[in-house]
């Protein structure tokens, strides 16, 4: 975690970590969520062990990759969200684009919770970490 908080300050990790643990307490039935480089280091993380984070971090960014690289092909625009729905889980990831550089959060939940009301919570999230990495103070 020292690379990530040289990069981004270690400041604005605490901020993100508190807004994803936020999101995580407040949003029912999520069993875990990262938010990572693009290239797959965990900047925060909420109800993860450090080996769980790790993996989940590096499969954020090569499914960043990959998703970028189809949305592109397809229409040519970036893709800002990857939804993945099993028979037990949802898990989705979201891309936050910033001034500066990207970031993407994953987040796995159980397949009860309404979709409508994960979308709208994590999108808030995303917003908030983006106010926080576009913020130069």
């Amino acid at each position: 975690m020292l690379l990530v908080e040289k990069f981004f300050g270690v400041n604005k990790v605490h901020k993100i970590n508190s807004v994803l643990q936020n999101f995580v307490e407040n949003t029912q039935q999520i069993n875990s969520a990262v938010i990572s480089t693009t290239d797959g280091f965990c900047i925060a993380s909420s109800k993860v062990n450090d080996i769980s984070q790790e993996k989940l971090s590096a499969m954020s960014g090569s499914i960043h990759s990959l998703a970028k690289s189809i949305s592109h092909e397809i229409s040519g625009d970036d893709c800002d969200m990857l939804i993945l729905e099993s028979n037990l889980k949802k898990i989705i990831w979201c891309t936050i684009q910033t001034k500066t550089t990207t970031v993407v959060m994953t987040f796995i939940s159980e397949d009860k919770k309404l979709l409508g009301e994960l979308l709208f919570s994590a999108k808030q999230c995303c917003k908030l970490i983006q106010n926080i990495l576009n913020d130069d103070n």
